[in-house]
């Protein structure tokens, strides 16, 4: 780096801590997502209603997300901006998964579909504050430009350990002991609350905040004004459109093929088609495994821009290859598409995360101010409002391809109608997703030079300790 100070960087327990972190992040939201099959097979409700279910507490808490992550930017406690935070936001996000699916089976479908978007709204604001906490957190641990790369790639260690869980947890949930998938995912549920609550409360005591000091009540911005300044940042922008396309094509498509793969490839055959995903899941897990030591040295090698299309071309290969590998006569093939999308995860999505410090940086030198948790939010808000889309739009296919999931077997049309609405939007989106990621501005050239700018400014506000870090 072209900066004469050493770049900060927080000690290995902290960034591992960080890390643990994730478990309550992940596992909080992957666990929620099993919803759509659950509450559409389980208890037989519309997909379409489902998915409006769905849909409006994400766009309540993506609404919600922005101010949350205004006010921790700028909230000075003895315990600083995001730690309490970390704990309100991993209690009441257990608390409320677990209530969901309590929803009984009995009721009326209105009153399931009511339940569902009361506890959904309840639980995604609670997991949104967490999330947005959480991810504060770790673009402060360290300023280096490849190490933000590895702290990145350990964050998506722990999430692959808990996407691994994941695939599992329909099929585990359909074990005869629990009775049927209602019963077992409220057991599952229960079990996760636990884990997420003790994975935030070590984070929340081991985790070590730099910028408890920053943003002084004398500078206050207006909330309003402040997201004006974020959504003007070019490369963050044009990240947010990457992370747009490629949510397009995993959760509008992918939410589709859950449902090729069990009515279409296995036949109606539940326990065989979540027992290849489940498959996929370990596979894909020591795939991934294998993959997190490469980030950092692929960063250095062809640079965070280049990971990006390198993660972004994988995407397009797997799409391109699903309707090949979507097959009645051979349904482990399902199998490739999945594993070569563990790569985009372990790649992709690990190098995006550590881009995010890098804009805040960018803003730093902008604005001077530190707004992690803002830029973190609006990124929030845009994922869930997408997000919201495609859970609408899935249910909605499911219901014009005619499938009925009360039935195992379905005539040739509406299998042949649901196989297409499932590969072909994949292809169209990870597509614009690789032409975004090709036109991504930042270089670590570029990064250098802030850093450099931004070393000196520290440098003039605290002369007597040059490198020492904001509020440390």
């Amino acid at each position: 780096m072209n900066s004469p100070f050493k770049p900060y960087t927080a000690s290995r327990r902290q960034i591992w801590a960080w890390g643990a972190g994730g478990i309550a992040n992940h596992i909080l939201i992957c666990t929620f997502g099993q919803a759509t099959a659950i509450f559409t097979i389980g208890f037989s409700l519309n997909a379409a209603l489902v998915s409006w279910a769905i849909m409006l507490p994400r766009l309540i808490d993506g609404l919600v997300d922005p101010i949350l992550g205004h006010i921790s930017d700028n909230t000075h406690t003895r315990w600083g901006r995001r730690k309490p935070f970390l704990v309100i936001g991993a209690v009441l996000g257990s608390g409320f998964l677990i209530a969901l699916w309590w929803a009984n089976p009995a009721w009326s479908s209105t009153v399931q579909l009511a339940y569902l978007t009361i506890v959904g709204t309840l639980f995604y604001c609670s997991w949104g504050l967490y999330s947005m906490a959480w991810n504060a957190i770790g673009y402060e641990l360290t300023d280096d430009y490849h190490e933000r790369s590895k702290v990145s790639a350990i964050g998506s260690f722990f999430l692959s350990i808990v996407l691994l869980g994941n695939s599992w947890v329909y099929w585990f949930a359909l074990r005869p002991f629990f009775g049927n998938e209602i019963n077992g995912i409220r057991w599952i549920a229960s079990a996760v609350g636990v884990l997420a609550i003790g994975s935030a409360l070590y984070a929340t005591l081991v985790c070590r905040e730099r910028f408890t000091n920053a943003n002084p009540k004398r500078d206050h911005i207006r909330i309003i004004p402040a997201i004006k300044a974020t959504i003007k940042n070019r490369p963050f922008v044009t990240l947010m459109m990457m992370k747009i396309f490629q949510t397009l094509g995993e959760r509008a498509a992918g939410g589709l093929l859950f449902f090729v793969g069990i009515y279409y490839v296995c036949q109606g055959d539940k326990s065989l088609a979540t027992q290849i995903t489940g498959i996929g899941g370990i596979v894909g897990t020591i795939w991934g495994f294998s993959m997190l030591p490469l980030v950092k040295p692929i960063s250095r090698w062809i640079g965070k821009k280049g990971g990006l299309v390198l993660g972004a071309s994988t995407s397009l290969a797997a799409a391109v290859i699903t309707p090949f590998a979507y097959s009645p006569e051979h349904p482990y093939w399902m199998l490739f598409p999945s594993l070569m999308l563990v790569t985009l995860l372990g790649i992709s999505n690990t190098i995006a995360n550590a881009i995010m410090p890098d804009i805040c940086d960018v803003d730093e030198l902008e604005t001077g101010h530190r707004r992690e948790g803002l830029f973190t939010a609006v990124m929030g808000f845009v994922q869930k409002i997408e997000m919201s889309l495609c859970a609408l739009l899935v249910g909605y296919l499911v219901v014009w391809s005619g499938l009925d999931t009360t039935v195992a077997l379905q005539p040739e049309g509406v299998l042949k109608r649901l196989f297409w609405l499932g590969v072909l939007p994949n292809i169209v989106f990870t597509a614009g997703y690789f032409i975004l990621a090709l036109r991504f501005p930042l270089t670590e050239k570029t990064m250098d030079e802030v850093r450099r700018q931004l070393d000196l400014r520290h440098q003039k506000t605290a002369p007597e300790s040059p490198a020492a870090p904001i509020g440390a």
